[in-house]
């Protein structure tokens, strides 16, 4: 689906565009009215810095997150080390995240250092090698800086919605004849929020695409490893949302019980899937006991899995195999 080529181009090119179209919004904004832009930077910056800097331990505690022991996870250890070496990168700290939900992530700052996390629920369903494709996978978010990208590329639909919330209340205050073009640009503000959390939506979609070739090109056989990695992934969540349907049903429970944890992930974790390796909310089926990973791949899109990568910072299954070359 794509060469490298064409994938750092696209991202160039989706990079260009959300830059340059909120550049000329905030403009428009400002030829209208004189709108509160420096406050609403004053506002949102500081908070993502804050968010930023604290996201860290808000990860461990959300995932159950601690560092993975040298003894018992020595091919762990190995694997990072030896992938952070190919990279160019120093190793990161290596992590464990005690739940059954099966994944994985990359995290940190400059304070932190550099984190690679996998869960136990993952070390349980892929096999090491399917395991070490997916580290790789990891490996190639730090190394291209992914989570700093997203972090400040995710600061300018904010400003966007808080800036659309400011025009909204100012509109109130003003006389009817001045406040129709405000609430205009209040409106204007709102649907452009939505439209760019859709473009970074997209970006983030090639950035997974760039670290799955990261992946392909660094471990053995990678390409073939991540593609049957993911779609375990995909399979193993889809076997615990049907489980714990199951158990609900059964307690006639209407809530997810367990203050609403999937595999053992909370709804503030599940709340941070853009750090993970595959999207809890959007699984596979049982796809690997009827099909070959080639022919699944093959197979078309329906109009809601298109519908749900469209709002998801993951592509589907389906696409990231075929983008391997499967």
């Amino acid at each position: 689906m794509f060469s490298n080529v064409k994938l750092k181009a696209s991202m160039m090119a989706s990079l260009g565009a959300i830059i340059g179209a909120t550049t000329l919004a905030l403009a428009i904004v400002l030829l209208y009215v004189d709108a509160p832009i420096l406050l609403a930077v004053l506002i949102v910056v500081p908070f993502f810095l804050l968010q930023w800097l604290f996201a860290p331990k808000i990860v461990e505690k959300a995932y159950n997150v601690e560092e993975a022991d040298p003894e018992k996870y020595r091919k762990y250890h190995e694997a990072v080390e030896r992938m952070a070496r190919q990279s160019g990168i120093e190793k990161p700290h290596v992590m464990i995240a005690d739940m059954d939900l099966p994944n994985a992530f990359a995290y940190g700052n400059f304070r932190s250092g550099d984190k690679v996390a996998i869960t136990t629920g993952l070390l349980k369903r892929l096999e090491w090698e399917e395991v070490e494709a997916v580290i790789g996978h990891e490996i190639g978010h730090l190394k291209n800086n992914d989570s700093t990208y997203m972090m400040v590329l995710s600061i300018l639909p904010a400003l966007f919605l808080v800036l659309g919330r400011m025009l909204f209340y100012s509109s109130l205050f003003n006389s009817r004849g001045e406040s129709k073009p405000i609430i205009v640009l209040a409106i204007a503000s709102m649907v452009f929020y939505v439209v760019l959390q859709l473009c970074i939506m997209y970006f983030s979609r090639l950035r997974e695409y760039y670290a799955d070739r990261h992946s392909a090109n660094i471990v053995t056989n990678g390409d073939q490893k991540l593609a049957s990695g993911l779609l375990k992934i995909s399979n193993g969540i889809d076997n615990i949302k049907q489980r714990e349907t199951s158990q609900r049903q059964r307690t006639r429970s209407p809530s997810p019980g367990m203050s609403g944890m999937m595999g053992g992930a909370s709804p503030l974790a599940l709340s941070m899937k853009p750090l993970l390796i595959a999207d809890p909310d959007v699984s596979g089926g049982d796809v690997m006991n009827r099909l070959e990973i080639n022919e699944y791949a093959e197979e078309s899109l329906s109009l809601r899995e298109k519908l749900a990568e469209l709002f998801s910072t993951h592509p589907n299954v389906k696409k990231r195999i075929r983008a391997l070359g499967l």
